[in-house]
């Protein structure tokens, strides 16, 4: 059995005004993508492969589930008319279909199904024509018999029309609440209604209250409370004494101090009430903002500023460091090697050197009173290859949570945040200083970190 699934873009409109940002396919419920839940129920019905129809562009889902082989299926792709009809699409992909017989999911519902019932069986005897449909779309079944029916074949399937933010909102926490218990979602835990994604760093003080979801690389600060029924996206701050109870916070989002997000879906800097349909967006980006990818903390007036310092620092250390330096190198102090790094642009590195002094000289303390052994970097600040000061770069060799493609922020540093605030330059406390600060720091606030950071760094032992 083959399965189609077809989504027209009049069926869901409202997600393109809700959440432009978002693919209608990608809408995530409970931190894993729409897309997603229809595969597993492919799968579930014994689907080797898919085919995924659209009118509109399909472009980004094209790109998150690419062939399918993180399935173990094959996913394919192509386009619709809007006014196709059943017998239309099956014929434009009969070649696909392949005599076989066929599931086509039509329409923008929710599948309500349970992962642990055998619904191959029952898909695979059941008669030819429609399964099950609701005001949102239907499941259709095309083509012979593939097994006698099933004897008292108990798999309960049910659509919910996903027509508005309150069925999506409903949607949400009904998968919130059945949990990993009816279908297969996304997290670590090791209790019920407790999932936990990678990367995770919480205060001491925050208080969990189940069922929660909380995606990958999310800061969750002091006295928060979070729960019970809430899901946390991905690359998320939730910041000092702030409660996310009954509510959706989208990728990519801030949550100010102080805040009480109840009944909501955060999404960036607008706040919207499912129930209602009202949404506000915030002005002040220290109550509620999106938190700005590695390419938007690369804007003009931060490279300009960070620039002008970093050539200052040249023209000031240019004596220190070649004498230094020199006399350093003769008497075997100075040990260098270089090594690539992440860049701030995905899927790209940068090679550094990196410089280890002999700690047990006069001259070593010099060189790190002067921070001497970043010298060489400062020129890949004028170049823009490096922030002035930022994240802690991170080796190429291995995958980093923190990395372009996973964090929230990354933009490679001289200086990292976490040593102006005298934090680990590593581990994953000092992820919370580096992704506050990139969040809330300015090109001039980084001048005045900068300096902090140059007056810390004589203490630490080693360099990054």
């Amino acid at each position: 059995m083959k399965t189609i699934l077809a989504l027209r873009e009049a069926e869901c409109a409202w997600v393109r005004d809700a959440f432009p940002c978002v693919h209608p396919l990608l809408l995530p419920i409970c931190n894993k993508p729409f897309i997603e839940f229809l595969i597993d129920f492919a799968i579930l019905v014994g689907s080797p492969a898919v085919r995924i129809l659209g009118d509109g562009e399909l472009d980004a889902v094209e790109r998150y589930c690419e062939n399918g082989s993180r399935w173990g299926i094959d996913i394919s792709y192509a386009n619709m008319q809007t006014g196709d009809s059943v017998e239309t699409m099956l014929g434009k992909n009969r070649r696909f279909c392949d005599k076989e017989r066929v599931m086509m999911v039509s329409g923008f519902s929710f599948v309500r199904y349970d992962k642990r019932r055998d619904y191959k069986s029952l898909a695979g005897s059941m008669p030819e024509g429609e399964w099950v449909a609701g005001p949102g779309g239907s499941i259709t079944l095309f083509g012979a018999p593939e097994k006698p029916e099933a004897q008292a074949a108990d798999a309960p399937l049910s659509l919910m029309a996903l027509d508005g933010m309150a069925s999506y909102y409903r949607a949400s926490m009904e998968a919130l609440e059945t949990g990993a218990d009816r279908y297969v979602l996304p997290g670590y835990g090791g209790e019920p209604g407790c999932a936990i994604g990678r990367n995770v760093v919480m205060s001491k003080s925050v208080e969990i209250r189940k069922p929660v979801s909380i995606g990958n690389n999310v800061q969750l600060l002091g006295d928060a409370i979070i729960g019970p029924s809430a899901i946390i996206g991905s690359n998320v701050i939730i910041d000092r004494e702030s409660t996310v109870e009954s509510s959706i916070v989208f990728d990519n989002t801030y949550i100010g101090e102080q805040l009480e997000v109840i009944g909501r879906i955060a999404s960036g800097n607008r706040l919207s009430d499912p129930v209602s349909g009202v949404a506000v967006t915030m002005e002040d980006p220290h109550l509620l903002s999106g938190i700005r990818k590695s390419e938007a903390l690369g804007a003009l007036p931060r490279k300009i500023v960070h620039a002008l310092g970093a050539l200052i620092l040249i023209v000031l250390l240019a004596v220190p460091f070649l004498v230094v330096s020199t006399l350093l190198r003769l008497g075997g102090g100075w040990r260098s090697a270089t090594g690539d790094y992440l860049s701030g642009k995905s899927g790209e590195t940068i090679s550094l050197g990196k410089v280890e002094p002999d700690a047990a000289n006069a001259l070593d303390t010099i060189a790190s009173t002067l921070s001497l052994d970043r010298y060489p970097w400062l020129f890949r600040v004028l170049t823009a290859e490096l922030a002035l000061i930022g994240s802690t770069p991170l080796p190429a060799e291995t995958q980093h949570p923190n990395a372009p493609a996973n964090a929230l922020a990354y933009r490679p540093g001289v200086f990292s945040y976490a040593e102006a605030e005298q934090w680990p330059a590593t581990g994953g406390d000092a992820a919370i200083v580096e992704r506050y600060h990139l969040v809330h720091s300015g090109p001039i606030s980084d001048i005045g970190l900068v300096v902090k950071a140059f007056v810390n760094r004589p203490h630490e032992k080693t360099t990054p």
